[in-house]
């Protein structure tokens, strides 16, 4: 269920109803409030949770996750800016996007979660919450992959709409190599710190192609 839970927010917001402001609703109240409850039931989770965060605030981390981000960023946005013909039609993308309701002035509240909430409670959720509820059954390596598989899944349920195959299921792939990365500095930097940062970075990289092709 924890699985599977953001993905199926992400369908029924997105797929179901067609709306983008229900699907944040849905998908961010899951990341919040799954997390948070079981760390009321469970004091241990929520002390080794602050521990992290902490040990994450050194310069370590911050190098970490402020170089790889950017690496991600201009990745991204070098990428679309030269394969743009290939990748999506700007103007059936946009109009898909209005349709969802992103679009107005609901643009600037929509970008300002995407870059200041999405980050913190993908990576809370994915690479502190849910990796240590595997850790013990899978080990590092396996837990890391599972994660990271589960965090691409709804990643493609979202870009299937927005590109034609194969480039949504290969557009899929950098999510879930990400996920590794972010995972792998999770288990190296024993932080959420670096990849909070790094994951801050690439949705900023996301925005940049919004605002400059379709927006």
């Amino acid at each position: 269920v924890y699985l599977f839970g953001p993905t199926l927010m992400i369908y029924i917001g997105l797929s179901y109803f067609e709306s983008i402001p229900l699907t944040f609703v849905l998908f961010y109240g899951w990341l919040f409030f799954i997390p948070l409850i079981t760390y009321v039931r469970q004091s241990n989770l929520k002390e080794t949770f602050f521990h992290s965060i902490k040990k994450g605030v050194a310069i370590k981390p911050l190098l970490v996750g402020t170089i790889s981000g950017l690496i991600c960023l201009l990745s991204i946005y070098g990428s679309v800016a030269l394969l743009q013909d290939f990748l999506f039609d700007s103007n059936r993308l946009s109009n898909l996007l209005v349709q969802w309701g992103f679009s107005g002035t609901n643009v600037w509240g929509f970008i300002l979660v995407l870059i200041l909430i999405n980050p913190i409670l993908e990576e809370w959720y994915w690479r502190e919450f849910m990796y240590k509820r595997y850790l013990d059954k899978l080990g590092v390596m396996k837990s890391v992959m599972l994660t990271s598989f589960f965090y691409a899944l709804y990643h493609l349920l979202v870009l299937i709409p927005l590109f034609e195959m194969p480039f949504s299921l290969i557009a899929t792939i950098p999510v879930f190599l990400a996920g590794l990365l972010w995972g792998y500095f999770r288990v190296r930097l024993s932080s959420i710190i670096a990849p909070i940062i790094s994951h801050t970075l690439a949705d900023i990289g996301i925005i940049f192609v919004y605002l400059h092709y379709l927006m």
